[in-house]
């Protein structure tokens, strides 16, 4: 990566800031896909998603250090540098506020990252509020996620997949067809990334269902979020599950993630794959997905023994 380049990442991250409206506020948004609530507090902006069940955070930015990562999980996303390092292509399922890509383009100025969002509103409100101005290597197509990955005849390097909808996932995006389609989409030595809420029966559902698809999973947890961000992988060996196989970034990578993402201690935050809830897991297809059901059932009955 040269230097030029990683600098370009960062200023074009900085020179975004002046789309941010100044003044603090709290705006709401309704969609036919989402209820949204925009909040700015300072330098600090959040998007979250309304729902029955309340408000979930979905992204947020500090405008004063965009390159920041403010909201816990998207520094777990970058688990998938221990198992593919150098990724040239990247497609993200879901935009949010996009607080996982300004880091990464700083990091990758030369990858693509792809977003590919549902709803255009969350995109002009990534624009317009969260500072986030897409570039030929960040574009974002507004189309449903599975219908991109079926277009698409590109081979990625990652694929995540991020896509919420008032706290839910959508049911579609979480059956063993649509993974087998993210399989199909992934180079031979890709790593497909997905962002789970645990504490429910869906989370076990989720990762059997993910695991029938691919031969290799691991799983790290967000302390203190309740997500857990699952990476697979399609090939067999060498171990993953063995933090020994893991490999290392670059050291002009290293020097931009210094000071903001611990590596090592996101390796900490690897855990067990709860076997036996698993198998007691519902295996999700386009035939059965339950999502909402099971994402309702909590896992008092299902704890650990």
């Amino acid at each position: 990566m040269k230097p030029a380049r990683c600098l370009l990442g960062i200023a074009l991250a900085l020179s975004s800031l002046t789309a941010a409206e100044r003044g603090n506020y709290v705006e709401s948004f309704d969609t036919i896909y989402n209820s949204l609530t925009i909040e700015k507090n300072g330098t600090m902006v959040e998007m979250r998603a309304r729902s029955r069940r309340g408000e979930a955070l979905e992204s947020a930015v500090d405008l004063a250090d965009p390159l920041k990562l403010v909201v816990g999980y998207t520094r777990t996303l970058y688990a998938g540098l221990f198992f593919q390092p150098k990724p040239s292509r990247v497609m993200m399922i879901g935009l949010g506020g996009a607080g996982f890509h300004r880091l990464f383009s700083a990091a990758y100025p030369d990858t693509l990252l792809q977003s590919v969002e549902l709803d255009p509103k969350v995109l002009e409100l990534c624009e317009t509020r969260l500072a986030f101005t897409p570039t030929a290597q960040t574009p974002v197509a507004l189309m449903d996620g599975r219908m991109f990955v079926k277009r698409d005849k590109t081979k990625w390097d990652w694929i995540i997949l991020d896509a919420f909808r008032g706290g839910y996932v959508p049911s579609h995006l979480k059956t063993e067809e649509f993974y087998r389609e993210c399989a199909a989409r992934l180079d031979d030595r890709g790593v497909f990334i997905s962002n789970l809420h645990s504490g429910t029966e869906l989370f076990y559902s989720d990762l059997k269902t993910i695991r029938s698809v691919f031969p290799q999973v691991a799983i790290f947890e967000t302390a203190g979020r309740g997500n857990v961000i699952a990476c697979a992988v399609k090939y067999r060996s060498p171990d993953m599950t063995k933090p020994e196989n893991w490999a290392q970034v670059s050291e002009s990578v290293a020097k931009v993630l210094a000071g903001r993402l611990d590596l090592d201690a996101l390796k900490a935050e690897r855990l067990p794959m709860p076997e036996r809830e698993m198998r007691l897991g519902r295996q999700l297809t386009d035939d059965f997905s339950p999502v909402e059901f099971l994402d309702a059932m909590k896992t008092n009955n299902t704890a650990p023994r």
